[in-house]
């Protein structure tokens, strides 16, 4: 029988149910943070820029790298081999228990959505909810929100829980950050705001600069999702998702829009070599 493994403090351990699930952000309750990744033929995609992000994490909550996570990328190739995968997603943990810092990398298999999800687009409903605040927003094993607010949605019918802050802004999805389109502009909401600064994030403005379109991070509210021409969701792992619906109402025609096609095309051919440009300039204008 296959047995598939993950690497834990330094050692290659069996990944069984019941460990995976406790290395789970929102089910491990304990100061760190995490990155998720996606790999495609064996390469992960922007791992400079999610080492880059963690570590900003790490110093934000005093904590360092541990010894047994030297050697990232190699451990992400040995873990791919041994579980014979080429396309999988991976997350990066460090995290604080018992004394010690500890790391882990876990790789699972990912299937892409099909065509026909990307055709037609997710549908989100609004929650109540943000991130703790941190000087800089950071991706925190503080993830328990998150996991409920997507499993409501779940629960609902619905593909993502797009969060709204206490002043009533629109932040971020609960595992994705937010854009909409409007009169040919794009916008996203601040980093200020309380949202993640996401790699992938990242990229699309990165890529909509590169195709000269007009772009700014924005406070937004839920109105202004509603009246948009079009919108979409980015992760690391979805790219970018078009939102064709919130709760029972579709955005502009109700299926993806020419922005977010051409974006979604551009980041394809795009190369995304990311530094680390994710700070508060962002939070003004970025683009005209």
């Amino acid at each position: 029988m296959f047995k598939k493994f993950l690497w834990l403090d330094g050692e290659m351990v069996e990944a069984k149910p019941s460990l995976l699930k406790s290395l789970t952000p929102g089910v491990l309750r304990a100061k760190g943070v995490f990155e998720t990744m996606r790999v495609s033929n064996g390469k992960a995609a922007l791992l400079e820029a999610h080492l880059k992000r963690m570590s900003r994490g790490l110093n934000v909550l005093n904590l360092f790298r541990p010894k047994s996570l030297a050697a990232i990328p190699e451990n992400i190739s040995q873990l791919l081999k041994i579980n014979r995968l080429k396309n999988a997603r991976v997350r990066l943990m460090v995290w604080q228990k018992g004394g010690g810092v500890h790391g882990a990398i876990v790789v699972e298999p990912f299937k892409i959505p099909t065509a026909q999800q990307y055709k037609e687009g997710f549908k989100g409903m609004l929650a109540n909810g943000h991130r703790r605040q941190t000087p800089v927003p950071i991706k925190s094993l503080d993830y328990a929100i998150f996991r409920e607010s997507l499993r409501k949605a779940r629960a609902a019918g619905f593909d993502e829980a797009l969060l709204v802050n206490s002043k009533g802004e629109l932040v971020e999805g609960s595992r994705t950050n937010i854009f909409l389109v409007k009169d040919n502009c794009l916008f996203t909401p601040p980093i200020k705001s309380g949202c993640l600064p996401g790699v992938t994030r990242q990229a699309v403005l990165e890529c909509a600069r590169k195709l000269k379109l007009r772009c700014a991070a924005k406070t937004l509210k839920a109105r202004d999702l509603l009246e948009a021409d079009e919108a979409f969701v980015t992760n690391a792992l979805l790219g970018i998702m078009p939102l064709t619906r919130v709760g029972s109402k579709p955005i502009g025609t109700g299926k993806p829009g020419p922005v977010t096609r051409r974006l979604r095309l551009g980041l394809q051919e795009f190369p995304r070599r990311l530094g680390n440009s994710s700070n508060e300039k962002e939070n003004r204008k970025i683009h005209s």
